[in-house]
């Protein structure tokens, strides 16, 4: 694909802006977990981690180089799996208080799954002798 490099570039700078909203909301004690912010509670901040992967694979995205495609499938692979932790994690209903979803828990899945497709579809220029 000839523009999967640029398109990994801007996915990278989305999942980074999306980490940092709103994941859920817990009404019932007025809390806005964000993935920078727990807001008392204990699920931590997993945006952090999203954001410093999504960084590194920016990074890779923009280097030509083979083993630099290779290392960034392992950091989307990272991407996609924590994003699944956290949509587990957070959206579990605990106690009879089920917290409130909001876009950007399913928009880092949806996010970490099209960077992990872009890595597959790298432009390499391949030489056409033989070695």
């Amino acid at each position: 694909m000839k523009h999967s490099q640029t398109i990994g570039v801007l996915l990278c700078l989305l999942m980074i802006y999306s980490s940092a909203q709103p994941l859920v909301i817990i009404e019932s004690r007025h809390w806005t977990i964000t993935g920078w912010d727990a807001a008392g509670s204990n699920f931590g901040q997993a945006g952090k981690f999203l954001s410093f992967f999504a960084a590194l694979s920016l990074l890779f995205f923009a280097l030509p180089y083979i083993w630099a495609k290779r290392f960034n499938m392992v950091f989307a692979a990272l991407l996609l799996a924590w994003s699944i932790r956290n949509f587990l994690l957070l959206s579990t209903c605990q106690m009879g208080e089920c917290p409130e979803k909001q876009w950007a828990l399913y928009g880092c899945i949806f996010i970490s799954a099209a960077i992990m497709l872009m890595t597959f579809l790298p432009k390499l220029k391949v030489s056409s002798q033989p070695q």
